[in-house]
């Protein structure tokens, strides 16, 4: 009998019935059950009865994310992976972790805090990328509360890990909203001065992971300027206005129309080729974000004409790395600018003791 209903329970989780009638065809939960460093792992799912999604403790991960289209029909909307022994092989690729404790690139691993060299594990080429070796990428967090609709997930880093000055203590709470929205909100504090850029890399493709490439999504982004990038993608201190470019996406814009065609994939031949004007091979860039205030705001848009399905951006961050990869998704990363601890220029990263770094960014699906 027993076995029984363990059996029945799983049938239950991978099947995924919820209240109304909904049904959701959720990632199977079992096959992220272990042990890591002493701690549980486990696939959370936190619905609102018309959207849901599953998250991991390992990294932060956002598994999935489910939400309907026009016909009323459910897909997973993000890439992922099937299983917890999949994630444990992950460096870099095309799914949803939590990036910290500073998203994007540190140039030359190297940053000054006052009047304190630091020296960054560097894991991108010369450069520091999402974190070093060790960010939340690659720990196992604490669940401090799972409910229905909200999970609560806790880290400390310690003082100089991968180089970094100062514990780190994070709060990141994943919840789906009243409004069908996957909200990530993160609080940090540190025990010395230290720089925080906390951010989730999670890649979207409205008519389903899988099903093809997002040439046809429909991308706007409040921004009037990007920062300039040197061919390592680190920023030279320079803003670029969008308008005239293949940057400007203050009105709806197909990606397709603005990114060049590609011809027997990508590869040195696809380097080497002449870029139209107007055209980009991809987009990885920071778009600046022109708030019109310090709250959470719309900042940008995407759609599917196809399936239907749109997603609103809010957030309360200068920037938007938008990274179109391998076409067949799209990241939309919340963030402070990249390599700001070397740019004077760029809205500060810094943190103090006694001080709390606050990030919200809400993915809502319509």
């Amino acid at each position: 009998m027993k076995r029984l209903f363990i059996s029945i329970a799983l049938i239950s989780a991978f099947i995924g019935v919820y209240a109304k009638g909904v049904t959701f065809p959720l990632v199977d939960a079992a096959r992220f059950d272990t042990i890591m460093d002493g701690k549980k792992v486990a696939l959370y799912t936190i619905t609102n009865g018309k959207v849901a999604a599953q998250v991991t403790n390992f990294g932060g991960f956002v598994v999935s994310m489910f939400a309907p289209d026009k016909d009323g029909k459910f897909a997973n909307l993000v890439t992922g992976y099937e299983s917890i022994h999949q994630y444990l092989r992950y460096n870099m690729g095309m799914v949803g972790p939590a990036l910290g404790r500073y998203a994007n690139r540190i140039a030359n691993g190297h940053f000054v805090i006052g009047g304190n060299e630091y020296n960054v594990t560097k894991n991108s080429g010369p450069h520091t990328l999402h974190g070093g070796s060790k960010g939340f990428d690659h720990t196992v967090w604490d669940v401090v509360k799972a409910t229905k609709n909200k999970l609560v997930l806790c880290c400390v880093l310690p003082d100089g890990l991968d180089g970094f000055p100062g514990t780190l203590k994070t709060t990141l709470t994943y919840s789906i909203t009243k409004d069908n929205g996957l909200s990530i909100s993160y609080e940090a504090e540190t025990d010395k001065p230290t720089v925080v850029n906390l951010s989730n890399h999670t890649y979207f493709n409205l008519n389903g992971a899988g099903s093809g490439d997002i040439m046809d999504h429909m991308l706007s982004i409040n921004a009037e300027q990007i920062t300039e990038t040197d061919r390592a993608n680190i920023p030279t201190g320079k803003f670029l206005p969008v308008e005239g470019t293949p940057y400007d996406f203050r009105q709806p814009v197909r990606i397709g129309d603005r990114t060049v065609e590609m011809k027997g994939g990508f590869g040195f031949g696809m380097m080497r080729m002449e870029i139209p004007e107007g055209k980009v091979r991809q987009y990885d860039n920071n778009f600046c974000l022109a708030h019109k205030s310090g709250d959470v705001e719309l900042v940008a848009v995407l759609r599917s004409p196809l399936s239907g399905r749109t997603m609103e951006v809010w957030n309360n961050h200068p920037g938007l790395q938008v990274y179109t990869g391998a076409r067949t998704a799209i990241a939309l990363e919340s963030q402070m600018f990249p390599d700001s601890p070397n740019h004077p220029e760029f809205p500060s990263t810094e943190i103090h003791p006694g001080q709390i770094y606050r990030h919200t960014v809400i993915y809502k699906f319509k």
